[in-house]
């Protein structure tokens, strides 16, 4: 296997340019993840390269992902690049790879590099564009009660400050078909409508929106259409202009595994004449007088995460994500004591598995399951349990899950 040394010298911090580090463990190099005789090896692999413990089950990606040695290490590199020479590293090399980093997620999305702007996290992005529209008082913008707070702040202050009404359906639970949820959408849109934000994967039930079909009802009435895409890049290959959405904000911290406190927001050129928050108002670059100073470690950091992605090969990440979770349901199905709530049709499902107890309260369910080294995350609204199963979950983290599980309900 390559040194560690070999693989920073060779792999995707030799490329960036920046400092090696030489004090972490062996791990997979960028040439045994490109040449893996098969998915299984090559997640395999790519599970040698997180810092989490062999003995931990890290299920909880949703929330926070676990970034790998090769993003950590870029990162630390480059804040020591940073602090050996910081206004001249800042505003130079580290800020032009900064910039370059908006093409990378352009690519990673199929947007253009000049509709992207590059942000700290999901909610950020969206409060963006909540801040600089213009609505008027009883326009009523759509969403869903399975959103996420975060999405849905920018809306509480349209509501608040221009008057326009929030209007919430109500999803249904577990979603049987994509045809289902666009008439759900669809029934909701009346002639006050303005703006629909939905999410692109779904926090609570791992519903993947079906955004192309949606995108066509909102065009033909003039209305917004924005995805709160959190959940969605790492986990579902992403096309904003196939999906037919105006805005598309995502945070790289999750199932991108990148740096923390980084994400990004596209809006396309028809919603930039609409728009224009503070933020971006000297110009949508990585670094400008609107924006003050960026931490360019971190931001960078995101664009080796996406390099990291693309190795793997995000169809083939995509691919594995929905086959453990259709094996985590298959498990689950096993177990009396719960109620699935995640959609199984194959047009909506993803990586994202949830379920409610029938008994019992989830939040001490979670904690003995910590005790376990097993990491999961705890849904108040349905007294529910969730389970991410990324690419490096392989059948026996779920069996594992499952007998651990079991003997708490």
């Amino acid at each position: 296997m390559t040194s560690r040394r070999q693989f920073i010298k060779k792999g995707l911090l030799g490329s960036l340019g920046v400092l090696p580090l030489t004090h972490l463990s062996t791990t997979p190099s960028l040439e045994e993840l490109k040449n893996a005789s098969s998915d299984d090896e090559l997640f395999a692999l790519v599970r040698q390269q997180l810092h989490v413990p062999e003995n931990r089950l890290y299920l909880n990606t949703g929330s926070l992902g676990p970034s790998p040695v090769v993003v950590t290490d870029a990162v630390h590199a480059m804040m020591q690049q940073l602090e050996m020479n910081p206004a001249i590293e800042n505003w130079g090399d580290l800020g032009e790879r900064m910039e370059k980093v908006r093409t990378k997620v352009g690519e990673l999305i199929n947007a253009d590099p000049e509709n992207v702007v590059l942000t700290r996290n999901t909610t950020e992005g969206l409060s963006l564009i909540s801040q600089s529209l213009k609505l008027s008082k009883g326009d009523e913008i759509l969403t869903t009660t399975h959103e996420h707070g975060g999405g849905e702040v920018g809306l509480d202050y349209l509501a608040s400050t221009q008057g326009a009404v929030i209007k919430k359906l109500q999803m249904p639970v577990p979603a049987p078909s994509k045809e289902a949820v666009v008439e759900a959408v669809r029934s909701n849109i009346t002639t006050k409508t303005k703006v629909v934000m939905l999410s692109h994967v779904n926090t609570l039930t791992g519903l993947k929106m079906p955004f192309e079909e949606i995108s066509k009802i909102t065009k033909s009435k003039g209305i917004l259409l924005i995805a709160d895409g959190a959940q969605a890049p790492g986990l579902v290959v992403v096309d904003v202009k196939s999906m037919g959405v105006d805005a598309y904000a995502a945070s790289g911290h999750k199932w991108m595994l990148g740096p923390k406190e980084t994400g990004f927001v596209f809006w396309s050129k028809e919603l930039q004449q609409k728009i224009n928050p503070v933020f971006t108002s000297s110009g949508l670059g990585s670094y400008s007088a609107s924006s003050g100073t960026r931490n360019v470690a971190l931001i960078s950091g995101l664009g080796v995460a996406i390099d990291w992605l693309n190795v793997i090969g995000k169809e083939k990440v995509e691919k594995r994500c929905n086959e453990m979770g259709a094996y985590c349901i298959s498990r689950l199905k096993e177990l009396k004591s719960i109620v699935i709530i995640s959609p199984q049709a194959d047009s909506l499902s993803t990586g994202i598995v949830s379920f409610t107890l029938k008994e019992g309260e989830n939040r001490k369910i979670a904690a003995e399951l910590a005790k376990d080294n097993i990491i999961v995350k705890v849904l108040p609204k349905y007294n529910g349990i969730r389970i991410s199963c990324h690419m490096f979950i392989v059948k026996s983290d779920i069996d594992r899950f499952i007998k651990s599980f079991s003997v708490l309900v």
